[in-house]
């Protein structure tokens, strides 16, 4: 038989005179037990586990590889492969996450006004193959444009007579080889082929054209590589206090009304790198066809604090493909990256052949390129001179006097939604990400086919004579192609539009 017991319990040392808690009885006691734990006990409770358990540990492994990878981020060089894997891939999410349905800052009170004409240096970069560029490439210019500081850059340097003609002042062209060679002194040896070929071809050049022409062709894009850590070199030494630096090719326009705020949105004294951003995880580089802008911040890091990585990048031109990205890469030896948020703000084809995608469809357009051939720089020239404010994508439209069928008010969704066609022309264009579709009867089936793809079809085109229709991610404004039928997404292009008016 169980009873209770009517004793006292003490919970304490009694003979160290330690009284912590007193039951009357020890029923009292066993009840004190029984009784569920507090919220306080358990959030006590959960913390101890979270300490010393599982969670814990883990906690503490998680907290070892966090700072063993910050230690290691900073002791890792600018260019080490893990920490350039890291960079691009971090940066790739957040592209992922990003859209830029109109760039705010477009808009906004400029933060660092800049004046084109005192703040910027253009340095056009041309050869001796593509020389008739050069005055195309002024011409193009007009009296209304802002910048007035150039340097011109070659593979040859100018002689009387054969300046480059900016609108009646005569610019010196550079030879920027000359100057990588010299700077290396006898480092550039014969030993690297890329030298002899260009000793031919300048001798060639100061004999006779005939010869120095045919060389120009097949040796030319490989000499290039070595104008552009040593044109930007001449640059800074003769325009030191810049606060932008523009590097451009001759078949290269830049749109100023657009370029003028995105610089006044920057910060010159901060190391910027920008334009078109191509390559792979190891050296993301700025295309140099599409232009590329750097700021004071930047080509004193590169030029006044780095010496042996300029140094270096001119033994390294002598066996680099492209120089784009050895500037790149001697960039990032200084600590300066290429920035991505602007790279969508630059075209690497002409303006009838730019790609119109939704993600930059309401954003300005600061350049555009491959128009190397004389009358195709005039024609730009032309098209754009009255441009008074900031060109976004979506207005090359009007540029070449194109109409925008889903701006017709008069249409209802249901309309737009229907395919536009126009005969004899191309607004899809072609690329690896055009999808083609096989055996398609008509062109309205492909038509609808783009529109049924939503976003993901910008423009459609139909060959009449294959039945194959192409669907395009983006849109072109496009030229005159026979036998091709093409329309762009109108529905798509309105929902995008309707972002822009907002602003």
């Amino acid at each position: 038989m169980q009873h209770s017991s009517q004793h006292p319990v003490v919970i304490g040392d009694p003979d160290l005179g330690v009284k912590i808690m007193e039951f009357e009885t020890e029923d009292d006691f066993l009840l004190q037990e029984r009784r569920p734990p507090t919220i306080r006990h358990r959030m006590r409770s959960f913390m101890r586990r979270m300490r010393y358990g599982p969670f814990g540990r883990l906690r503490n492994l998680l907290v070892f590889l966090a700072t063993l990878l910050i230690v290691g981020w900073i002791m890792l060089p600018y260019d080490n492969l893990v920490r350039l894997g890291i960079r691009f891939n971090v940066k790739k999410f957040q592209h992922y996450l990003n859209s830029h349905p109109v760039e705010s800052w477009l808009f906004a009170p400029p933060a660092y006004p800049v004046d084109l004409g005192t703040d910027t240096v253009v340095i056009v970069k041309t050869g001796y193959g593509t020389h008739n560029r050069v005055n195309a490439w002024f011409e193009a210019l007009s009296d209304s444009d802002e910048f007035r500081d150039f340097l011109v850059i070659a593979d040859y340097a100018s002689k009387p007579g054969q300046e480059a003609n900016n609108h009646g002042t005569l610019l010196p062209i550079h030879n920027a080889v000359n100057q990588t060679l010299s700077s290396l002194g006898s480092a550039a040896s014969l030993s690297y082929p890329r030298v002899g070929k260009y000793l031919e071809f300048a001798e060639a050049i100061e004999n006779g054209q005939g010869e120095a022409d045919k060389l120009a062709k097949s040796t030319g894009w490989e000499i290039d590589a070595l104008k552009f850590i040593s044109g930007l070199e001449l640059a800074y030494s003769k325009f030191p206090n810049k606060k932008w630096y523009l590097l451009v090719d001759d078949d290269t326009y830049i749109v100023q009304p657009s370029l003028k705020p995105l610089l006044a949105h920057l910060d010159s004294e901060l190391p910027y790198y920008i334009g078109n951003a191509v390559g792979d995880f190891r050296v993301r580089f700025a295309h140099g066809g599409s232009g590329i802008i750097l700021s004071q911040g930047a080509m004193s890091a590169l030029i006044l604090d780095n010496p042996p990585a300029v140094r270096t990048a001119h033994l390294e031109s002598l066996s680099e493909t492209w120089g784009d990205r050895l500037l790149a890469r001697t960039l990032i030896k200084a600590g300066v990256y290429l920035d991505e948020e602007y790279s969508h703000l630059f075209s690497g084809e002409g303006p009838r052949w730019a790609k119109i995608l939704p993600d930059r469809f309401c954003c300005p357009i600061i350049t555009f390129h491959g128009l190397g051939q004389p009358e195709m720089m005039h024609q730009a020239g032309e098209s754009l001179r009255n441009v008074s404010k900031p060109l976004l994508w979506s207005d090359i439209w009007d540029v070449y006097g194109m109409s925008r069928p889903w701006r017709q008010a008069t249409l209802t969704a249901e309309e737009l939604a229907k395919p536009v066609e126009y005969a004899n022309w191309d607004h899809a264009g072609g690329g690896g990400e055009v999808e083609v579709v096989e055996a398609v009867e008509k062109a309205e089936d492909c038509g609808r086919k783009c529109y049924d793809k939503g976003s993901e079809c910008m423009a459609w085109s139909w060959e009449k004579a294959t039945r194959k229709c192409n669907l395009s991610p983006w849109m072109i404004v496009g030229n005159k192609v026979e036998g091709k039928i093409s329309g762009p997404n109108g529905k798509l292009a309105r929902e995008l539009e309707m972002v822009c008016l907002e602003y």
